[in-house]
């Protein structure tokens, strides 16, 4: 599992995959532009390349199964001014083209539920509009037994090459139902959104 990891932070994308794909799992390269987060994956991870600016990130042609990146949240977050693309710091456009050039298998993204209302629809069509069948979640930190609610945005994205088990009609028009009650918004044709937890017990 060939990792192209953006916005790194510490490593928590590393990490979890990881937990999951254990000695299959081999991180490409790390996308940071915060020194103290790359002195902790160096610390971590010390024979995987660090690259500051994502702006110049350039890919070396290696095929990538899985890119991760939570993009930064300040343009969404109900704690800032929630300025969206107006925000300095708006570098979904840099994330798209990073995942244009590398065109990997899979992709996960991660926000803060701020984005439903203000960005997620064009993150979405951008993803589909680049070769991507997409899915959003929304996940509590609850849901992982945390003591506070926290919801997260999850983006996963996987390419049009690779076929996998379809849902049927009732169970997409289930979740598009939940989906209206909780948000007031109906996923387009070709893409869909679900609650992962109840957060209201």
């Amino acid at each position: 599992m060939k990792h192209l990891d953006l916005f790194s932070g510490i490593g928590g994308f590393a990490l979890a995959a990881s937990w999951v794909w254990g000695d299959e799992h081999d991180i490409h390269s790390f996308v940071e532009i915060d020194p103290f987060c790359q002195k902790v994956l160096k610390k971590h991870w010390p024979d995987v390349p660090i690259h500051s600016d994502i702006k110049e990130y350039k890919h070396d042609g290696t095929a990538i199964d899985l890119l991760t990146g939570g993009f930064p949240c300040q343009p969404f977050s109900q704690a800032g001014k929630q300025r969206g693309q107006k925000d300095d710091r708006y570098l979904w456009p840099a994330m798209l083209d990073t995942i244009r050039k590398v065109q990997p298998t899979w992709i996960i993204g991660e926000n803060v539920a701020g984005i439903i209302n203000m960005e997620l629809n064009k993150v979405l069509s951008d993803l589909e509009g680049s070769g991507f069948e997409v899915q959003s979640f929304l996940i509590p930190a609850c849901a992982v037994d945390a003591p506070h609610q926290r919801d997260r945005v999850w983006i996963v994205g996987k390419s049009e090459n690779i076929r996998c088990a379809q849902r049927s009609d009732s169970e997409r028009k289930r979740e598009e139902d939940k989906q209206v009650e909780r948000f007031g918004i109906r996923s387009e044709p070709g893409r869909s959104s679900q609650d992962v937890a109840n957060t209201k017990g």
